[in-house]
């Protein structure tokens, strides 16, 4: 009688699809962490669960006829969510937002229901983000990483009820610049870390962040005036939407570029609707740029720059 062939231990992968969505929905935020890193099959057998979930979620949070206001608050912070996130194309940013989703779903915050959660979520996306480029195209990726910045930037602001650009473009022998206004609204920095670096890198986090959360405000017609921590740093806040006081808060954006006449043109007709939010920016091979951020607020007459 032959010897039985020694049997072969069953690979998840060779599981039917259906048993290994049951595996998933029973891991924790460490395990689904460990199994991603087991292949690139099961990092991506992950990613496609976690997504479709999602999906799924914004979906049932549509907007209906006389949905309630937790309703109403979760789909403007998944529409919110969506537009901060969808302006960093690369080929791993599914992957590092599944990550984020995982965290949430660990801490008990499956999905959004406060800004604070928005906020936080947006901080943890682009802090992976921030991580340094170890290809040999780096600065090439750094250039890219700047128009995502850029575009993000442009996605939220443009999404407020009252944005108002001053000035079509200004040109000067340095750089041009566009000048964007935000009534009712501001942003302060009141305290920050004296490393140079990580100042600035909380700095283009931070903005994106708080941009995110006071947006979140202005649509659900809500006041609010508080102070907000990042990693040593720490911002004032004020969202007074429909304000109609004679000394409300304001804040200027002027946005200063170092690079082709055409990107601050594409810039001023994204904010105006003329440009499709989803339309991507194309330049010539080589095409070198940089921006700069001064925010400006009042009534407190707070100055300060973000770099990208």
């Amino acid at each position: 009688m032959a010897d039985a062939k020694e049997s072969k231990p069953i690979q998840l992968l060779n599981l039917p699809v259906e048993i290994l969505e049951m595996v998933m929905t029973h891991l924790d935020f460490k395990r689904h962490k460990l199994i991603r890193e087991v292949s690139e099959e099961l990092r991506q057998f992950s990613t496609s669960y976690i997504m479709h979930r999602h999906r799924s979620y914004e979906v049932a949070h549509r907007e209906r006829p006389a949905e309630s206001a937790l309703n109403r608050n979760i789909r403007i912070m998944l529409q919110i969510l969506r537009s901060t996130c969808s302006y960093f194309p690369e080929e791993d940013t599914e992957s590092d937002f599944t990550l984020c989703l995982l965290n949430f779903q660990d801490k008990k915050f499956e999905y959004f229901h406060t800004a604070d959660h928005l906020s936080q979520f947006v901080v943890h996306f682009l802090r992976r983000k921030e991580l340094p480029f170890h290809q040999f195209n780096s600065m090439e990726r750094l250039k890219l990483r700047r128009l995502h910045y850029l575009m993000t930037v442009l996605g939220l602001v443009r999404q407020f009820q009252r944005v108002e650009i001053l000035n079509g473009a200004i040109w000067s022998f340095l750089h041009m610049s566009l000048m964007v206004s935000l009534p009712n609204t501001s942003i302060n920095l009141i305290e920050e870390q004296t490393n140079c670096n990580v100042a600035q890198s909380n700095r283009r986090i931070s903005f994106v962040a708080l941009l995110a959360e006071l947006l979140f405000y202005e649509k659900t017609k809500t006041k609010k005036a508080g102070e907000r921590f990042f990693e040593g740093s720490a911002y004032k806040y004020v969202i007074l939407p429909n304000s109609k006081a004679e000394r409300r808060a304001q804040m200027l954006l002027k946005f200063r570029v170092d690079g082709p006449e055409s990107l601050i043109i594409c810039m001023r007709n994204f904010i105006t609707g003329v440009n499709d939010p989803s339309t991507w920016l194309d330049f010539l091979p080589r095409t070198d740029f940089a921006f700069y951020i001064e925010v400006k607020s009042y009534p407190d007459l707070s100055i300060w720059t973000v770099t990208y």
